[in-house]
């Protein structure tokens, strides 16, 4: 008879020889590959936990298998993780909500209270390069990743054809809004070189790791869980005609000619207008009390050999504002089998799917359709005539915004011989975003409009790694080596329609009878199709070595191999290395208060993707032939045009990978007394950043995009945890308190500049690179014999050459040219905070829980544009762009009418302009975010099938205490402008429960 477990072994042996063969030739040196295809090859070493599930640490997987022990390799995890048992009893929608404050140097800006929203972000431990764009802000986004799989994201490629970065085209939604935190086991934040290196060069910046709760023995067990609750509206104060009238009338007695008299506004001429005039009840129709909910189960049992779970969800969650919603359906299904002693086979799989409900804002409107109606008379206070406009919108167009997901892994761990072990992975996430739109004639001027959205992203990934543990005396050595495989493709077809024959006609079709010349024709609507695709191939290879002394000390070190088709072929790959080392000082001191106190550093280079294969293109061509830097494709004759991308920029060659030196010095301890405590200081330096820089004007580009930006980060994580001892009948406080802080500088610019002024901002060598940069207000001129002249020629003070007369601001003279220009203007404030953190305490006593969590930001600055908006009245009304776009709220006061001084809004010195220190205010704040009370059923029902009963009450956004004179503070932009234009974050309350049978 065959051994046929001998046979199957040599066939595993076989296989793994191979794959080390193809390791070798791929890491032959990167002249050879870069004479491959022009798609060409990239690396990715994203890093999986290699235990089986027989080992896992109870602390980090309490559902462990306890089996046969298959591998011994445990990538580290960070002392950062968030209390996910604790917050899933909360109405969070994304995995940025949960990290609010959860986590030490984890920021997260949110623009907007719309559940959903792609408007959402967060950074690890500062940015490493300025944001400018929406595109920036993505540069600076951590790598999440879920079971090991490493997410991949919509494209930024759909902001090349518009004209406005408002929104990007599509559903817009966050794809993070897919995980329920019931199913998650835990959540890690890493940030230093020990742990993130590991997972490659999109690491970088850091690495949100998900961890999903796994499939396990024992019997079959069932949990339930839920919650209903209602989204409350929000405190306001409205207004109308006659107090925009009041407000206007001491500029107009002031300032006005009787030409500027005679324009007055139409719709605050007439005080009988009750329109305008009347009672300002818009709110009734545009902010109601919502309901949300979700529901979950689990299903999970099975042997010590093969068992499996099951997972299914249905979420709704809404803000009280414009009827904006989110549906979520999910289900996942987890398995693990063991047939032979040495092999372990698991895989899982999930599916989900996003139906979101956007808002009906006149903003994002016209972004999407690059079309601006006249602006000059804004909505009507009035709930009637409001309400009217939402019955055309809602019984006559639609907008169907549908995200669905499939992520899916499977892994096969097996020993090859003692101490030797081998784990191969192969998994996919693979994301589709559809977006189907159509808008009446009603609402567009006469001009109706239908787009269509579809795009899909998907991730395939082979991974491998082998690890191989020797005992060595009073120590133990552990190698290991691994490699992966990554292809990424992301496309989308985009169609933008106008001009339809009725409003019936809703779709833009063709007569799809292909022996017609004319079949793929528009029938009625005028049609502008865009498409893009792109592909990215990625390749790696690491080793890594790690002696662990039974003294205390542990030393590793890393070295990896990257290369990426994003990159062009004569730089697509790049060296990495981290090393760390460890060392318990409570072993050499013997300290009998704790259980150990740890010193750490570590040190490591690692490169940094780009988001786009922008920087492997090179020369270029784009649809840039419209006017005012149009996007729209224009066509000769017929047939489509390119050209050089001159108001984008140039790409050159030979541009080399982006990478960041990171420094990280750590102590943590606990005690007998269950106090535990984790500081670390880490300094990140990016090096040779590629950054659009001006160029010669000859050349006919605006911008030459240039490498050799570098951007520091210094700063301070401290994390401190209590828990008190009690028994199950008395008094229990489990607290954590973290707080970080951050700061930055630019310490290099391309090309030995010392400073660049790209737009609004300004980057200079030796400052923060997200300082806002502003004019110094000091008053006013109160006539034109207020405005000084310079004795030795008599010239008058002016603003860009233009005489400055009495009403105007009184800005500082910097440079004492007696011209108020760009050179006057100071860097000042800044748009990330410094310090951020959160404060979470549970207390318990006997089946009573209280908990509450705390959020902060300080030392931040924001620009109130909602406030210089409404002063700057007269350019706002007569604007043709989305600057003079006044929504329904424009009918509430988040301002204070006496803060700033009374100029002439007509001066055409722009004395309202946002970007100066007047606007400029503290945006510091205290929130109590989360709040509960829980009640433990369990004893009260004396159910031996019932494992566990508990219902709870929760309110999240309940307070907020700031300086800010503007609406929520949190409630900013990528550039720290508050518009006004997001929905706000509402107090929501829930009654849940949580049953396990």
């Amino acid at each position: 008879m065959p051994n046929y477990e001998t046979i199957l072994k040599k066939f595993y042996m076989k296989q793994l020889y191979t794959q080390f063969f193809i390791v070798f030739v791929w890491l032959l040196p990167s002249q050879v590959m870069a004479r491959g295809e022009s798609v060409g090859f990239g690396v990715f070493k994203d890093s999986f936990d290699t235990r089986s599930f027989s080992q896992k640490d109870t602390n980090e997987n309490p559902n462990a298998l306890n089996v046969i022990k298959i591998g011994n390799t445990k990538f580290k995890l960070s002392n950062d993780s968030v209390a996910v048992k604790e917050l899933s009893k909360y109405p969070l929608t994304s995995l940025q909500q949960v990290l609010k404050g959860t986590s030490s140097g984890v920021y997260v800006q949110q623009s907007s209270g719309e559940p959903g929203t792609i408007k959402e972000n967060m950074t690890i431990r500062g940015i490493s390069r300025p944001i400018l764009n929406a595109k920036n802000f993505s540069d600076n986004k951590p790598l999440v990743v879920v079971n090991g799989i490493p997410l991949i994201e919509d494209p930024n490629l759909v902001y090349d054809i518009q004209n406005s970065e408002n929104t990007p085209v599509g559903t817009a939604t966050n794809i993070f809004s897919l995980m329920d935190l019931d199913n998650i086991e835990s959540i890690h934040v890493l940030k230093d070189p020990s742990t993130t290196a590991i997972y490659g060069p999109r690491a970088a910046n850091g690495v949100i790791y998900v961890t999903t709760k796994n499939a396990r023995s024992g019997e079959r067990r069932i949990s339930i869980n839920g919650y209903t609750g209602f989204a409350t509206p929000p405190s306001l104060y409205t207004i109308n005609a006659e107090f925009e009238r009041d407000f206007r009338q001491p500029f107009y007695d002031q300032y006005a000619t009787e030409a500027q008299k005679a324009a007055y506004p139409s719709y605050l001429s007439d005080s009988s207008n009750v329109n305008y005039y009347g009672p300002s009840n818009w709110v009734e129709e545009y902010y109601k009390t919502t309901p949300i909910y979700s529901v979950n189960g689990s299903l999970e049992g099975g042997g010590d050999r093969s068992n499996f779970r099951f997972f299914a969800n249905h979420m709704k969650n809404a803000n009280s504002a414009d009827d904006t919603k989110l549906k979520r359906y999910m289900g996942s299904f987890y398995i693990n089998m063991i047939p032979t002693t040495w092999l372990k086979l698991s895989g899982n799989i999930q599916l989900g799917r996003l139906e979101r409900g956007r808002n009906r804002s006149l903003t994002e409107r016209f972004s999407e359709t690059n079309f601006v109606p006249d602006l000059s008379t804004p909505f009507a206070p009035n709930k009637s005539l409001y309400g009217q406009y939402l019955n055309e919108y809602d019984k006559k167009s639609f907008d169907d915004n549908i995200n669905t997901s499939l992520l899916g892994l499977f892994s096969l761990d097996f020993r090859l011989a003692k101490d030797l072990n081998f784990m191969s992975r192969i998994s996919m996430d693979y994301n589709e975003n559809r977006r189907d739109l159509f808008w009446p004639s009603t609402l567009m001027t006469y001009n109706n409009y239908a787009s269509n959205y579809f795009g899909y992203n998907e991730r395939l990934s082979f991974d491998n790694v082998v690890n191989y543990r020797k005992e060595l005396g009073e120590g133990s050595i552990l190698l290991e080596g691994g490699f992966s495989v990554q292809a990424d493709k992301q496309k989308y077809n985009y169609i933008q329609a106008y001009r339809g024959p009725n409003d019936y006609i809703k779709i833009n079709k063709v007569s799809g009878d292909k022996n017609k010349a004319e079949y793929l024709q528009s029938i009625g609507f005028i049609p502008y199709l865009y498409t893009d695709k792109t592909q990215h191939r990625l390749i790696s290879g690491f080793l890594k070595g790690t002696y662990s002394h039974n003294s205390g000390f542990d030393v590793s070190a890393l070295f990896r191999r990257d290369g990426s088709s994003l990159y062009q072929a004569s730089k697509r790959w790049f060296n990495s290395f981290a090393f760390d080392a460890k060392y318990d000082i409570n072993k050499l001191i013997g300290s009998d208060g704790f259980d150990y106190l740890k010193a750490s550093a570590s040190y490591g280079r690692m490169g940094n993707l780009p988001l786009s294969d922008m920087e492997a293109a090179g020369l270029q061509y784009s649809s840039s032939l419209g006017w005012d830097g149009n996007k729209a494709v224009l066509s000769y004759n017929g047939i489509g045009t390119i050209s050089r991308p001159y108001s984008f920029g140039w790409v050159g060659y030979d541009i080399p990978w982006s990478y960041q030196d990171v420094i990280n010095l750590g102590l943590s301890l606990k005690t007998k007394s269950n106090f535990g405590a984790n500081i670390e200081y880490y300094q990140k330096q990016s090096h040779n950043v590629l950054f659009p820089i001006p160029t010669v004007a000859e050349s006919g580009y605006k911008f030459e995009y240039s490498t050799g930006m570098a951007v520091k980060n210094n700063g301070v994580d401290l994390t401190l945890n209590y828990s008190l001892p009690t028994d199950e009948n008395k008094f229990g406080w489990n607290s954590s308190f973290n707080i970080s802080y951050n700061t930055n500088k630019l310490t290099k610019l391309p090309k030995g500049f010392d400073e660049l002024v790209v737009g609004r901002n300004k980057l200079k060598v030796g400052e923060r690179v997200d300082a806002y940069w502003l004019l110094e207000n000091q008053g006013i001129y109160k006539n034109d014999l207020d405005v000084p002249v310079r004795a030795n020629d008599y010239k008058i003070m002016t603003y860009n050459g233009v005489d400055m007369k009495g009403g105007d601001p009184r800005w500082l003279d910097r440079n004492n040219d007696f011209d108020i220009n760009n050179d006057d203007r100071k860097l000042m404030g800044n748009i990330l905070p410094k310090w951020t953190g959160g404060f979470m305490n549970q207390f318990t006593y006997k089946n009573f829980d209280l908990s509450f969590l705390l959020y902060f930001n300080m030392k931040r600055d924001i620009l109130n544009q909602n406030a210089a908006r409404y002063y700057d009245f007269v350019n706002v009304s007569e604007s043709t762009s989305l600057a003079g776009v006044r929504e329904i709220t424009y009918w509430e006061k988040h301002f204070d009418t006496d803060k700033y001084p009374l100029y002439n809004p007509w001066s055409s010195v722009s004395p309202y302009q946002v970007e100066q220190d007047m606007f400029l205010e503290d945006g510091s704040f205290l929130k109590l975010k989360n709040l509960s009370l829980g009640y433990d059923l369990t004893k009260v029902l004396n159910n031996k099938k019932v494992q566990r009963a508990y219902v709870y009450v929760t309110g999240s956004n309940l307070l907020t205490i700031t300086k800010y004179s503007g609406r929520d503070p949190e409630l900013v932009n990528y550039y720290g402008y508050d518009t006004g234009a997001g929905l706000g974050l509402d107090k929501t309350f829930t009654l849940g429960f949580k049953l396990d049978f």
